[in-house]
């Protein structure tokens, strides 16, 4: 990995949300149920989104919303996707701190 590219690396974790992010559970529409990136971790409750119990503004990616069918991925991986996002997420800084190490070596 080139310094350049860890520049950039860096300056898009910088633009993101604030870590740590977390995987969350809530009910959609119909109570099937979603799956979220949330910058609060998640309560156990499965939260509805529609009545407002679930604040909005925590939320950072959608990874499966059943009913209505608006994210909902085609290989059924959303607890791995939302799992990979959130750790990527939380664990980016300091591997971009290792490979800055590493190039200096």
């Amino acid at each position: 990995m080139t310094p350049e590219a860890l520049n950039a690396l860096e300056a898009l974790e910088q633009a993101a949300s604030a870590g740590p992010w977390h995987v969350r559970r809530l009910d959609d529409e119909d109570c099937m149920g979603g799956l979220a990136i949330s910058t609060h971790p998640d309560t156990g409750r499965g939260e509805s989104m529609r009545s407002g119990e679930w604040r909005g503004e925590e939320m950072v990616a959608a990874c499966l919303i059943q009913a209505p069918p608006y994210v909902v991925p085609a290989d059924d991986r959303f607890e791995e996707n939302a799992a990979l996002i959130a750790t990527m997420r939380n664990v980016l800084p300091e591997l971009i701190r290792l490979a800055r190490l590493g190039l200096q070596a």
